[in-house]
């Protein structure tokens, strides 16, 4: 019988000799992300305090794979700068369960930032993320507007407004935007 080292190990990984991917339990979680995430124009301070950040956890494949699970910023920044220098990460054994929870704890701290659209968020998440993981994150019994509200400390009423807004920009309230009916 094989033995499972379920120890984590810390290691400094040089980019050129590894290949850093997405997990594919956690795939979905990074889509999301990337989708309502706000890129902001700031001072890029990643390249300065890279060895004083938390390392980044990741989960070790076949031959020089290494997949990552959450920081996804942290990754999309290590990913975006090109730098070949070495990082610190940490490898560590995951369940599957453990993957889903990372990667969609990623997605729900969406939820507070300061430009998300809330509607289009939980539409996205009712209908991509785990509903068990989500309610567990979210600690609710099930992903209701009401719950989510609740959780994002946010009220129905600026939920619906951001709804409705949404759906006038779009002309999807009112009369078409094509008025050819009223020839006929």
């Amino acid at each position: 019988m094989k033995k499972i080292n379920l120890k984590p190990s810390q290691k400094l990984i040089e980019l050129t000799k590894v290949n850093i991917l997405i997990h594919p339990q956690a795939k979905d979680a990074l889509n999301l992300w990337q989708r309502f995430r706000t890129r902001n124009n700031q001072i890029d301070f990643f390249s300065l305090n890279k060895f004083y950040q938390p390392p980044l956890r990741l989960i070790e494949g076949s031959g020089s794979i290494l997949y990552f699970i959450n920081n996804f910023k942290m990754v999309d920044e290590i990913l975006a700068s090109r730098n070949l220098d070495k990082y610190s990460c940490l490898i560590t054994p995951e369940s599957i369960q453990d993957i889903q929870l990372l990667a969609w704890s990623e997605v729900i701290e969406l939820i507070f930032s300061k430009d998300v659209h809330h509607p289009q968020l939980f539409k996205a998440l009712k209908e991509m993320a785990p509903k068990s993981v989500i309610c567990k994150l979210m600690s609710m019994d099930s992903l209701t507007v009401d719950n989510y509200c609740r959780f994002a400390g946010i009220t129905k009423t600026s939920f619906e407004y951001q709804q409705s807004k949404t759906s006038i920009e779009k002309g999807l309230v009112g009369l078409p935007m094509n008025m050819d009916w009223l020839v006929n």
